[in-house]
C-alpha cells in the first residue's frame, strides 16, 4: 500500500488503546495526516480497531494497518486536515 503523504519523524509518547484493553503509553515513531508509526506493549494484528489520545486532543481512532515485529503502522478512521496536522507536528516536536 502506497502512503498518501511522507511521515515526519517522531519522539513522543501517546496514549494507546484497543478496543476493549487498557490503556497504555506507547512511543511515537512517526506522524502523517493518514496515521502513524508506533510501539504497541502488546500483541495486535492488522485491522484491530484502536484509538490514540494525544495531549489536549480528542481520541483519534484507527485501524492496524501493518505489524512489523515491535512497531506496528496505524491508518486513522479521518485523516487530519493539513493545518491541523501542521500545528500538531510543531506542537509535539518533530524529532
Amino acid at each position: 500500500m502506497e502512503r498518501q503523504s511522507a511521515r515526519v519523524p517522531m519522539n513522543c509518547d501517546v496514549d494507546f488503546k484497543r478496543h476493549g484493553d487498557a490503556r497504555y503509553r506507547v512511543e511515537l515513531f512517526d506522524l502523517s495526516p493518514q496515521g502513524c508509526c508506533l510501539s504497541p506493549p502488546i500483541r495486535v494484528d492488522e485491522g484491530d480497531s484502536i484509538s490514540l489520545r494525544i495531549p489536549d486532543m480528542a481520541a483519534i481512532h484507527g485501524h492496524v494497518a501493518w505489524v512489523q515485529g515491535f512497531k506496528a503502522g496505524v491508518r486513522f478512521d479521518q485523516p487530519f486536515h493539513q493545518a491541523v496536522f501542521d500545528s500538531l507536528v510543531r506542537r509535539l516536536g518533530a524529532a
